[in-house]
């Protein structure tokens, strides 16, 4: 005779019926007194299980991307999928700074790209960081340069970008012994959750320069200052 196999829902537990191929719906009943255990019809030993009768699988759900900063996205223009912003070659590029009336005399320019969080690099507390990414001082858009206000204690070469006046001259100096001198027309502070990207790190308009710290508040609790000082200047002559 075969013997039966009984499936128990809610627990792992075989009830065998030995001589017999099956069991009557009484003893099933009697089964579930019992145990407190649900006993659902016997299954043959050989009878394959119905693959229709399976729960459908649970879906896996797609992870969620870290948002990206304002400066990350505008770094691959949208649409396209062939732009690298590392043939980005502007026709000449700054390597020295000079700012009247807040100590800044030939100050080195770094070219810097962008971070792995999607911020903008910016070197060590005696240099400046020039977005690469974006154009070089004199060309067509805003061209941004960068630097600390202090860094490992050390005063930065924007330490005193807050106090620049306006119609103060900015002398950028160029690798091919070139120079190009600017003036200061606006200066503004802002949080930092709303400085105006699209407006500082663009490639269209009218040449300006864009020079940026950070200021405002120190946080101790994020080790960073709340705000950022921005200076706006346009080529002389403009």
């Amino acid at each position: 005779m075969t013997a039966a196999r009984w499936l128990l829902v809610g627990a792992v537990l075989v009830v065998s019926a030995c001589g017999r191929a099956g069991t009557s719906r009484v003893e099933a009943d009697l089964a579930f007194a019992l145990t407190g255990i649900a006993v659902a019809a016997p299954v043959a030993e050989d009878t394959e299980p119905d693959p229709s009768l399976a729960p459908p699988p649970t879906p896996t759900p797609e992870p969620t991307p870290a948002p990206l900063s304002p400066l990350a996205e505008l770094v691959t223009p949208v649409g396209s999928s062939t732009y690298d912003p590392a043939e980005h070659q502007p026709s000449v590029a700054p390597v020295s700074l000079t700012i009247d009336g807040i100590r800044v005399s030939d100050a080195p320019v770094t070219a810097v790209g962008v971070r792995s969080d999607g911020e903008m690099d910016v070197p060590s507390a005696s240099e400046v960081g020039w977005y690469r990414f974006g154009p070089s001082p004199g060309e067509n858009g805003s061209a941004v340069l960068a630097a600390h206000i202090a860094f490992d204690g050390v005063d930065g070469v924007f330490r005193n970008l807050d106090a620049i006046e306006l119609g103060a001259q900015v002398e950028v100096g160029y690798a091919d012994g070139t120079t190009t001198v600017f003036e200061v027309v606006d200066t503004a502070q802002y949080d930092k959750a709303e400085l105006p990207f699209d407006d500082i790190f663009t490639s269209d308009g009218d040449p300006s320069l864009t020079l940026i710290t950070c200021g405002g508040d120190f946080n101790r609790s994020i080790s960073s200052y709340e705000d950022n000082v921005v200076a706006y200047a346009v080529p002389v002559g403009s």
